[in-house]
């Protein structure tokens, strides 16, 4: 670092680190690595890059708050507080003397929620007095309650043994990370934005949104310099996902969310970005859960590909997509064990409009 004291000027402080010079944070140089939450170097610590951590559900644990906390507290040790002491029990009571709430024959629907929040989510840096009596004596000491759900979370984190990992996972949900709130990168990432977004806005917006965005931001020179190449890349690949009807979509969707047609289209566009020529593609049923007004645009997308210098082999039962082949088999007479033999062929194009077939063969 370098202070540069200009006469009659305020000190300009210059440094080669990225690093704020008043609190002390570092950043590393950026690397496209960081961007990804597949990677420790940009995964949220929290949550490991999933966006969503298995917690204990209080419904779960209290399904039912018509009975007491003796009975109705589930995983943590209150099905045999009817059988004798208990250290669940001896918590509750404790508990309960502490902050002069009398449990004793009260419904948990019938106890104050504060009081309830100390039980499920434990005392803070509040010490209990706590009294177990055990065939060995009475032992006392005094300590913060963890609270039943954070107890229960730890003991499923440092258990060995598998069928107690499945016992405890009965009463866990997926719930969002309350680090990165389903981000699943780093703070420090998410705090880096082109325009006003970070990459996470960025990739919850619809796709035809997020080209208009791009396309409008507004850069000086030397980031339009910058940024030129990269971001005609990325519109050339928003505009594939557009030109296949998928405008619709977030980039953020999890895959198993999409439908058959919608990944086979992602393969699609895929294939037309990587500029490959001399590829034989056999498709099944493209236009299977497509709405018909984007038939047209799977249509081009095809044709894209053939002109690319490709071969496309279209298993298909949609009339247009029959009109728009350069050769049409038919292969039957029926299904399964009873076809297999080509029926009919024509090669020749054909507007659709026509509504026939030309130069037919039947064999």
């Amino acid at each position: 670092m370098v202070l540069i004291d200009i006469v009659g000027k305020e000190p300009i402080l210059y440094s080669c680190n990225y690093a704020c010079p008043d609190c002390g944070f570092s950043f590393p140089e950026l690397t496209p690595r960081m961007f990804s939450f597949n990677n420790p170097f940009g995964a949220c610590p929290t949550c490991t890059g999933i966006g969503y951590l298995m917690k204990m559900d209080e419904d779960l644990i209290v399904p039912d708050k018509n009975k007491t906390l003796y009975d109705g507290i589930k995983a943590f040790g209150s099905s045999t507080m009817k059988k004798g002491d208990t250290m669940a029990k001896m918590y509750f009571e404790a508990i309960g003397k502490h902050y002069g709430i009398d449990i004793r024959g009260k419904k948990i629907k019938e106890l104050p929620r504060w009081f309830m929040e100390k039980i499920l989510y434990g005392t803070g840096d509040e010490e209990i007095d706590f009294e177990y009596s055990s065939y060995a004596g009475v032992r006392k000491f005094k300590a913060p309650f963890e609270g039943v759900l954070p107890t229960l979370d730890r003991r499923h984190n440092e258990t060995k043994s598998q069928g107690m990992r499945d016992f405890y996972e009965m009463y866990m949900t997926n719930s969002e990370c309350y680090d990165c709130h389903g981000a699943r990168l780093k703070p420090e990432i998410l705090s880096i934005k082109v325009g006003e977004k970070n990459i996470n806005e960025l990739t919850a917006m619809p796709i035809n949104k997020i080209k208009d965005y791009l396309n409008n931001l507004e850069l000086n020179n030397t980031e339009k310099m910058i940024s030129e190449l990269i971001l005609k890349e990325i519109d050339q690949r928003l505009q594939f996902l557009i030109d296949v009807g998928l405008e619709y979509l977030t980039l953020s969707r999890s895959a198993g969310t999409l439908s058959g047609g919608e990944a086979q289209r992602i393969r699609l566009a895929t294939q037309i970005g990587s500029g490959l020529t001399g590829v034989l593609y056999i498709l099944d049923e493209p236009s299977i859960g497509l709405h018909q007004r984007d038939n047209d645009k799977l249509l081009a997308t095809l044709k894209k590909l053939r002109d690319l210098g490709n071969t496309l082999i279209v298993v298909e039962h949609d009339e247009d997509t029959m009109y728009a082949a350069d050769q049409i088999i038919d292969i039957g007479p029926e299904a399964g064990v009873h076809g297999g033999r080509v029926m009919a062929q024509r090669n020749c194009r054909r507007s659709k409009t026509s509504r026939r077939f030309c130069n037919s063969v039947n064999i």
